[in-house]
C-alpha cells in the first residue's frame, strides 16, 4: 500500500465523486481517469472527514497494474476537473439520469444530524436529501403504490390532501421540496416509508441500510 499527500481542494473533489457507500479513493480515481477497475479490496474513502480537520492522507492499494507517479495522477485529475467545470458552464446537468447522494451522506455524518433527538426531524431531513439527490425519481417514487399506504395517503402535493385523508395526520412539508408527508406514525413506519422511497428510486441495499441506520441511531 502506498500513501500520498493531497491538498484539501483535491480531497473534496475526490469525495464529491463518490457513487456508492464503501467506494475507495483508489476506485474513484481509477473511474475518473478511465482506468480499469481491480477486484483487489481497498480502503474506503471516509466521507465523515469532510466535516473535520484531520489528516488528508489517502491510503491507496498496491496494484499489479502499471504504476502511475503522484505528479502524473494529480496532473490528469486536474485536467479532468477543468473539463468537467467547462461542461457544467455550458449546460445544466441532467439529474434525472443519475442519483447523486454524496451530499446526503455527508449530511448524515454531521454533528447536527447525529445529535438531533427528534425522529420526525431526522425523517424530514432524509426525505429532503433524497429529493435533492434526484427530484424526478423522488417524485415518481412517492407516487408508487409500493410507497403509499394501502388505506392511507402518505405523500401529497399539498397539505389539504393529507388532512382529508385521515384524522390527526400531522402533515409536514418536506424541506426544500413541493411535497408533503404525514408524520403522525411511529418511527418503525417512518423507516418503512424511507426504505420504500429509496427502493423505488433504485438505491442498492447497502445504501438503504446505511440511511436506515442513520435514521434510528441514538433514537
Amino acid at each position: 500500500m502506498k500513501i500520498i499527500e493531497i491538498d484539501e481542494e483535491l480531497y473534496q473533489y475526490i469525495a464529491s465523486h463518490t457513487q456508492s457507500i464503501g467506494e475507495s479513493a483508489s476506485d474513484i480515481l481509477r473511474r475518473l481517469l478511465n482506468l480499469p477497475s481491480l477486484s483487489i479490496s481497498s480502503v474506503a474513502l471516509d466521507l465523515s472527514d469532510k466535516t473535520e480537520n484531520i489528516d488528508r492522507s489517502l491510503p491507496l492499494r498496491q496494484e499489479t497494474a502499471p504504476i502511475y507517479s503522484e505528479s502524473a495522477v494529480n496532473q490528469q485529475t486536474e485536467e479532468i476537473t477543468t473539463q468537467q467545470v467547462q461542461v457544467v458552464e455550458r449546460s445544466e446537468p441532467d439529474v434525472s439520469k443519475k442519483s447523486d447522494i454524496s451530499d446526503l451522506m455527508i449530511l448524515l455524518e454531521t454533528p447536527e444530524f447525529k445529535q438531533e433527538s427528534k425522529a420526525v426531524v431526522r425523517f424530514l431531513t432524509i426525505l429532503s436529501g433524497l429529493y435533492k439527490s434526484n427530484n424526478n425519481d423522488f417524485t415518481q417514487a412517492i407516487s408508487s403504490e409500493n410507497v403509499q399506504g394501502r388505506t392511507r395517503v402518505y405523500f401529497a402535493q399539498d397539505e389539504q390532501t393529507l388532512l382529508d385523508a385521515g384524522n390527526h395526520t400531522k402533515p409536514k412539508q418536506i424541506p426544500d421540496s413541493p411535497h408533503w408527508v404525514i408524520t403522525n406514525n411511529n418511527s418503525g413506519r417512518k423507516m418503512i416509508m424511507l426504505e420504500g422511497v429509496m427502493r423505488e428510486m433504485g438505491f442498492d441495499e447497502k445504501t438503504i441500510d446505511y440511511v436506515k441506520n442513520a435514521f434510528v441511531a441514538d433514537n
